[in-house]
């Protein structure tokens, strides 16, 4: 969109066009990532590689991101969306078109495990919700949940797509044809309608004062706040929790006696619940509370995991839908009360630098879910230890959002605030 363009639209206009690009673009994103499953299948067939030298990527790409997503937030302020998500999505489809052409592990490593990790990262949540906060600060929680609603539909739109042209065309050709959908269809949106004047979002600001002269969050400052480390943990927490629970969920009901193909359909039931959990919730965090909304959130979820612990045998078939139904709403939905809530607290002219730490935290969380899942298997041969360690930590977790919320620890960062700007003014 040209400058002209920019200023012959009204403002809202504008912020809602920017933010169906962003949907788009966090759609393929996530919608490539959760592809991981289909090459990774065509790959083991392809190249005989064995299942461990092949999942080891997953770990690596969880590790990338959470280096990555710093260094995206501090990019975001300094630079702005359309040079960072747009260079993400050159990345993202550089790496495709990479990938088409491995033939050995170590390139499979570096291509998927590293570029295309950064490139998720570049075009993934902290771009996303940065942009969607400072676009619609009245009704973040609702903004951010409809935003991150892309998850679920990138999980119905691609996945299906890119088993399509796997079978149709190969691997290497349906990478291709991925690579050339995000390079025409969506890059070009990204750089048209994200403006380069910093008036869409992002602060591209280099100071540490507001535009009211007060001392802003920077990410230095952050990280002696007491609210950013409660918030912090609770993202461990949470996704290590969600993790194990996704990641080992069909292999559980399957030792119990249910059929893999059953299995995996009622558990795809799950993309849709979430999706709709994600903008449920997040229009309950802007009506009530943030705590409040999290809150209900976890225990809703807790109610689906005890669900799925009681599920013994085949004749517990009722017990999965329960459990479908209400982990499945509250499955996401957690990341964006949480996104919200850190909005809420240190939005400004550094909020990028600030959110991709804490989402470092997202990373550190899948990589903890996953490794304790397996270790714990081979312990008891049984998923339900892991389990109910999962339900601890979703509880944690909301222990430490509503200590995050508390007068106290406000109180606390009020007062660093305070003693910042005094500082600064001398």
């Amino acid at each position: 969109m040209t400058e002209q363009e920019s200023a012959d639209v009204s403002p809202r206009t504008r912020r809602l066009s920017m933010a169906c690009v962003t949907y788009v673009s966090y759609l393929l994103s996530s919608g490539i990532q959760n592809a991981f499953g289909v090459f990774y299948v065509t790959l083991l067939e392809t190249f005989r590689w064995s299942p461990a030298a092949l999942g080891g990527v997953n770990s690596l790409r969880y590790l990338v991101q959470a280096v990555a997503s710093p260094v995206v937030g501090h990019l975001l302020d300094r630079y702005g969306p359309r040079r960072v998500v747009g260079g993400g999505c050159i990345l993202l489809t550089t790496a495709l078109l990479l990938l088409s052409q491995i033939s050995s592990l170590w390139q499979f490593y570096l291509v998927f495990g590293v570029l295309a990790a950064a490139s998720f990262s570049c075009m993934g949540r902290v771009p996303t919700v940065v942009l969607i906060s400072g676009w619609f600060p009245s009704r973040r929680g609702t903004a951010i949940g409809a935003i991150n609603s892309a998850t679920g539909v990138g999980i119905v739109l691609v996945v299906p797509l890119a088993q399509w042209l796997v079978t149709e065309w190969g691997w290497g050709t349906g990478l291709q044809i991925l690579a050339g959908s995000g390079a025409v269809l969506v890059l070009p949106l990204i750089w048209l309608f994200y403006g380069s004047d910093g008036g869409d979002g992002a602060s591209r600001a280099t100071s540490r004062v507001n535009s009211k002269g007060d001392v802003d969050w920077t990410a230095g400052l952050a990280f002696r706040s007491t609210r950013f480390w409660l918030i912090f943990v609770s993202r461990i927490t949470a996704v290590s929790g969600t993790t194990v629970i996704v990641t080992y969920q069909i292999a559980h009901v399957v030792d119990v006696g249910f059929g893999p193909l059953f299995a995996a359909t009622i558990f795809g039931l799950m993309g849709l619940t979430s999706t709709g959990g994600r903008m449920f919730f997040g229009f309950i965090a802007d009506i009530s509370s943030r705590r409040s909304a999290y809150t209900i959130n976890t225990l809703t979820s807790l109610v689906g995991i005890g669900a799925l612990i009681a599920t013994r045998n085949p004749s517990d078939g009722t017990l999965l839908y329960i459990y479908v139904a209400l982990f499945g709403i509250g499955l996401g939905s957690r990341a964006v009360i949480s996104s919200a809530l850190s909005a809420d607290i240190f939005s400004g002219n550094k909020f990028g630098s600030v959110f991709g730490y804490l989402s470092a935290g997202t990373a550190v969380g899948g990589a903890l879910g996953s490794w304790q899942g397996g270790v714990l298997y081979g312990v008891t041969g049984s998923y339900v230890s892991s389990f109910w360690i999962a339900a601890v930590t979703l509880g944690l977790s909301d222990v430490c959002i509503r200590i995050a919320s508390s007068t106290w620890a406000s109180s606390r960062d009020e007062r660093l605030l305070r003693n910042e700007d005094e500082a600064w003014r001398r």
